[in-house]
């Protein structure tokens, strides 16, 4: 009687070869790595320390005490605009006589009184103060972002343990995307510390700082934009911040070249060039007018514009969809240029 020899596993090989680690796997990993950095820490730190002093300024600006001086300061304005409203008349026909020409114009009646709303004389809400701090602190919660993606990519570079890692995983593309994915997620980890904590702390001021029915105030203006909607688009460029930070650090391996680039950027291009080649022009096309436009829902800017008659600066208008589309433009290219550098160089 014959027998057969029979595999334990019957399967064809290809189908019996490991799959290794999944990419949910290699994310959650890459997640748990950036969390022991020391680096990661020290961001949270800065956030709260950030948030905390964005908060302490919006206490200070909405205090009773000062709030009641600056009504003062408006009385005062208020009961004085007759005499320098007649004061600006007289000079203006004294100018008329001295000239002899009765075209002289001072805009003397052009000038109003600032109402409260103007100077910011309004009620301490807690939905206004965190808007405000939202869009300050959107910026450097980007900022924040970039930098944690940059090192958390770049020190693997410059400490060779992206070698070694390659060597259990090395399939490129996905280890590349897990580490995008993780560096997206810090971005957003990060967004979302700071939104919370600036929202907590302007409740705490609207509340502190209420002030009492002897200082009567103006409600402030209704929000234009929910501050849902508000959060996510911070939240968003966090996100885009965090990309674009691992993304340079695949394409240039150190982050203190990330961290040069970065600032040679903003320094030549967004506060030289932009401002001045092609009068102003280029401004269209600035990250930081873009992202402005994309976080508020509108940015203006300065540049010439030239007719037959003559050539002077007029306000310009970037509009809310050209800032998202122009950031995720600029998102996903050098996104697209550091996963081709990455798949392609060597790595030692």
């Amino acid at each position: 009687m014959s027998e057969t020899l029979v595999s334990p596993d019957s399967r064809p090989r290809t189908e019996r070869r490991p799959k290794g680690t999944s990419f949910a796997g290699l994310v959650g990993v890459e997640l748990r790595r950036l969390w022991w950095r020391r680096l990661t820490k020290a961001a949270v730190v800065a956030v709260v320390l950030f948030t905390g002093a964005m908060v302490y300024n919006a206490y200070t600006a909405s205090a009773p005490e000062r709030l009641a001086q600056q009504l003062d300061d408006f009385r005062t304005m208020t009961q004085q605009a007759p005499q320098m409203l007649e004061e600006c008349k007289k000079q203006e026909a004294m100018e008329r006589d001295r000239s002899g020409d009765p075209a002289v114009d001072f805009g003397c009646d052009q000038q109003q009184t600032p109402t409260l709303e103007d100077m910011g004389l309004v009620l301490p809400v807690a939905d206004v103060i965190t808007e405000g701090i939202a869009k300050v602190g959107a910026l450097l919660l980007a900022f924040v972002a970039l930098l944690l993606g940059a090192s958390f990519v770049g020190a693997e570079f410059s400490t060779g343990s992206m070698g070694t890692w390659l060597t259990f995983a090395p399939r490129r593309l996905q280890v590349a995307s897990s580490k995008l994915t993780a560096a997206a997620l810090a971005g957003a980890g990060i967004a979302l510390l700071g939104l919370v904590l600036g929202n907590l702390g302007a409740r705490m001021v609207a509340v502190v700082n209420r002030p009492g029915d002897d200082l009567v105030l103006p409600d402030p203006a209704q929000l234009t934009d929910p501050l849902a909607l508000l959060g996510l688009r911070v939240v968003a460029l966090a996100v885009g911040a965090g990309l674009i930070g691992a993304a340079l650090a695949l394409l240039l391996r150190h982050t203190a070249a990330i961290i040069g680039v970065v600032l040679g950027y903003a320094v030549v291009v967004e506060g030289i060039a932009v401002q001045s080649f092609l009068q102003g022009r280029l401004q269209r096309w600035s990250v930081l007018h873009n992202i402005e436009a994309f976080v508020e829902k509108g940015s203006t800017y300065f540049a010439e514009s030239c007719t037959d008659a003559r050539c002077e600066y007029t306000q310009h208008t970037i509009t809310y969809t050209q800032g998202w589309v122009f950031l995720l433009g600029v998102v996903v290219a050098i996104v697209a240029v550091g996963l081709v550098a990455f798949r392609r160089r060597d790595v030692s």
